[in-house]
């Protein structure tokens, strides 16, 4: 890359660079042709003239700085690959691949297997917020954890442990280990409208329960806001317990209701029906196992509190919205409960199967 002219630059966090990058990129404001450089543990993102003053609120009090601009070099990692190389492969090179805080997983076609390395450095030489490449073998086992293999570092440090940013917060996690997806983000968003609407039905703060936790991206914006008084948050996967119980307990800690409490448990949200200290207690339910979390709901019904809300999602089959909320009103039904269901797609999965957000409202009728 070339300096060029100076310019204005947004200083951020390494660890939120591709977040504000997308979010100045929607709001008009990154600059094009130049490039994001580094400054420590912070990268510094170029501003265009349509930017407002350093003092806006939307750059939520992030440090502006004049700096040269860089001018910018290849546009797509592939040019960063030797020609013939590039030529060669160009069929089956990857098309999309996923960032994770500075984990970047992508997976590779079995003809490219050979040149996995040289792949894997031309995009740690295009994506300065990457600290790690890794070949993404899929989602293996009962805990859906990724078979991941590093395939390139910057630095020394290797480690597949990363922190991830989701509105606005932080997620401690190792995708080598226990499951994240961003896939629901703005799911997890648009449910604050429902946690916050069920939290003013009751009158007061909610007790929540998520069996199937994982690393914590449920609760925490309930927690953030202050709607929570308990949570009870586990998963059977031992291995993501310590990154939820510290990621809920940071999150609580800095939260709208310091005081809220939280449970942490290891095993078969299934079995917590089966204490009393738990049945008919939840005001809120999660159920986030898309492929069984449907199977799992009559072992879930004794958990719910006279006057509750579930919110959950699952894959399907396209088009067969209305087959699972006959389901699923038959399943509250025959435990005595009287509900509201709604089930509504939200983005494609495959080509014959969708994910559908599941919102019921289920009462004792007492």
């Amino acid at each position: 890359m070339v300096y060029v002219s100076g310019m204005r630059h947004l200083r951020v966090p390494s660890t939120e660079t591709a977040q504000w990058r997308e979010r100045l990129m929607l709001a008009g404001w990154l600059a094009g042709g130049v490039g994001i450089q580094s400054d420590g543990d912070h990268r510094l993102l170029p501003l265009n003239d349509l930017a407002p003053s350093d003092a806006d609120a939307g750059f939520e009090g992030h440090t502006i700085v004049q700096r040269p601009s860089l001018e910018r070099g290849p546009q797509h990692w592939r040019e960063r690959l030797p020609p013939s190389l590039l030529t060669t492969l160009e069929p089956f090179l990857p098309a999309a691949h996923e960032v994770q805080g500075d984990v970047l997983l992508v997976k590779l076609e079995p003809e490219v297997e050979a040149h996995a390395t040289a792949i894997a450095e031309a995009m740690l030489a295009q994506f300065s917020h990457v600290r790690v490449v890794c070949v993404d073998g899929g989602v293996t086992g009962p805990f859906r954890i990724r078979d991941l293999r590093v395939l390139a570092a910057r630095g020394d440090d290797a480690s597949t442990e990363t922190t991830v940013r989701e509105h606005g917060l932080d997620y401690t996690l190792d995708p080598a280990t226990a499951y994240f997806s961003a896939r629901l983000s703005r799911e997890r968003e648009a449910a604050m409208a429902l946690i916050k609407a069920h939290q003013a039905h009751l009158g007061r703060r909610l007790v929540a329960h998520d069996p199937y936790a994982g690393v914590g991206p449920n609760l925490g914006l309930p927690l953030q806001a202050g709607a929570i008084e308990v949570a009870v948050v586990g998963d059977l996967n031992g291995q993501a317990i310590p990154y939820l119980r510290s990621n809920l307990s940071r999150i609580i800690a800095k939260s709208a209701h310091s005081e809220a409490s939280l449970v942490v448990r290891e095993g078969d949200g299934r079995e917590w029906q089966h204490d009393s200290d738990l049945q008919r207690r939840a005001d809120l339910l999660f159920v986030n196992l898309p492929h069984e979390g449907l199977d799992h709901l009559t072992d879930l019904i004794p958990l719910l509190a006279n006057d509750a809300l579930v919110l959950g999602w699952a894959v399907v089959d396209r088009h067969q919205e209305e087959i699972v909320v006959a389901r699923v009103r038959a399943v509250f039904e025959a435990a005595g409960r009287q509900v509201d269901v709604d089930v509504r797609a939200t983005k494609g999965f495959s080509t014959t199967r969708t994910m559908v957000r599941l919102v019921v409202r289920a009462t004792t009728g007492s």
